[in-house]
């Protein structure tokens, strides 16, 4: 009897000794075949991520999933912040080239959008991460939002209307201009051709060009002893492609400025500082100041080089003062 239970008790401790050890093993976790073989699609862009762990997982799986994307991305030949640069229609400086700068600075670039992480990994303290990108999809979007964008271009009316009028809708024009073009080089780095401007588009587009670049300004000084400066700020406006006009101009520019020379080490220095008051019929519109600082061998070349500067200042000011609904 006793030999029995001995018997029994060894084969029950035999047992859960063998249940024990089989739960103490691991398991293995088959790789994922994207680890080695990333895959490949008609429609879709994949890239694989890796991150080690230093400590936190979370960390480490959310920049396996960041390294996929921008392994992703760099199929595409763009980075996920992308920088696009607006090219410019106007072959010279002016005043549509001074506004369209301006709105391109304020128009966000477009950034590849719509990836997915597919799957994830984990093994010996490594991240992985699987991201997809249906570049088709993309492409078909980025093109309806570029048609819906030239019939917005077109229920603008750039006639029948004051002249403060047209300036207000040729600037919502060009701000439609730069998107469409930011959504067209978004095309490009899809790898898909641009879409070219209807005529009737051109057309448009033609017209607030010509709004904005026959804009007029005259300068009136504080006093005839400012009249020299007069000209020059004329004459480097003009170069700045900034219209002036003695007469009949729609804006008036009164200026005053405060003028500085210091002579040192044989260089002379000319420090200007300038306040600006923009005029339509007689009340004001908006008003500026700047501080300029510009050095020569000549005084009379340094100052001239300063009153450029202002200038190219001004050219700026008066771009943002339009495009802001000054007018």
């Amino acid at each position: 009897m006793v030999s029995r239970l001995t018997s029994i008790l060894c084969i029950s401790t035999l047992m859960l000794s063998g249940c024990q050890t089989t739960a103490e093993q691991p398991t293995e976790v088959a790789q994922p075949q994207w680890l080695t073989n990333t895959p490949s699609s008609d429609y879709l862009i994949y890239g694989v991520g890796i991150a080690d762990s230093v400590g936190d997982k979370q960390n480490a799986k959310l920049a396996a999933q960041e390294s996929a994307r921008l392994a992703l991305a760099k199929q595409l030949n763009v980075t996920i912040a992308a920088h696009t640069t607006v090219a410019q229609s106007a072959t010279e400086k002016s005043m549509q080239y001074h506004v369209d700068e301006l709105i391109s600075s304020k128009v966000p670039n477009i950034l590849l959008q719509g990836v997915k992480i597919e799957d994830e990994f984990w093994q010996n303290n490594t991240a992985f991460a699987l991201a997809s990108f249906n570049r088709t999809e993309a492409v078909m979007q980025t093109e309806l939002s570029i048609h819906a964008l030239d019939e917005e271009i077109m229920q603008i009316s750039l006639s029948k209307q004051s002249k403060s009028q047209r300036l207000k809708q040729a600037i919502s024009l060009r701000t439609l201009a730069v998107k469409r073009q930011k959504l067209n080089d978004y095309l490009q780095m899809l790898q898909s051709p641009k879409l070219p401007l209807s005529n009737d588009v051109l057309s448009q587009l033609s017209l607030s060009e010509h709004v904005l670049n026959t804009l007029s300004f005259s300068i009136v000084a504080d006093s005839s002893e400012h009249n020299n400066i007069r000209d020059i700020m004329a004459s480097s406006l003009s170069s700045n492609g900034i219209q002036i006009s003695k007469n009949n101009a729609d804006f008036e520019l009164a200026f005053r400025v405060n003028w500085q020379e210091v002579f040192k080490s044989g260089t002379h220095y000319s420090i200007a500082e300038s306040f600006m008051v923009v005029k339509e019929q007689g009340m004001e519109k908006a008003h500026f100041n700047d501080k300029v600082k510009a050095a020569s061998s000549y005084a009379q070349t340094a100052k001239h080089n300063a009153m450029q500067k202002l200038a190219d200042k001004l050219s700026q000011q008066l771009a943002l003062f339009i495009v802001d609904g000054g007018v």
